[in-house]
């Protein structure tokens, strides 16, 4: 994830970039542990899609005390740290795309099925299109 350019060189071996194409980073960010890093590697990947593709994602937030709490002690294991990171940071992935409704919300609240009333949960995403 931190060679952009790598990861397009590979994708372009498969994919016809001359036709709108979905990049994905669901929950994987939050392991790159600089968020300016983080951007620059989101903007150069979107930067290769043409007109019309979409970017779908998702991390989870800074915004329960009880997950930073657990996110903290899972760190401290070892194991490759994971930065929450808040609503803004997540929402500036974002930038220069055109949000698809309902915008960059809670996951479960992202078009849930009609009749549901989903709880909110402390994972942020969206889908967007780049114009």
């Amino acid at each position: 994830l931190h060679d952009p350019e790598k990861i397009i060189e590979a994708a372009s071996r498969i994919l016809d970039f001359d036709q709108p194409i979905a990049l994905m980073l669901m929950g994987i960010l939050g392991h790159i542990q600089d968020y300016e890093e983080a951007k620059s590697i989101v903007r150069r990947l979107q930067a290769a899609l043409p007109s019309g593709s979409y970017f779908v994602h998702y991390d989870s937030t800074d915004t329960d005390a009880a997950l930073k709490e657990a996110q903290q002690g899972y760190d401290d294991t070892g194991a490759i740290p994971y930065v929450l990171r808040s609503p803004a940071q997540i929402s500036a992935y974002y930038e220069g795309l055109e949000l698809i409704e309902p915008g960059i919300v809670s996951c479960p609240l992202w078009r849930p099925e009609p009749g549901t009333s989903p709880e909110p949960t402390d994972v942020h995403g969206g889908v967007a299109r780049k114009p």
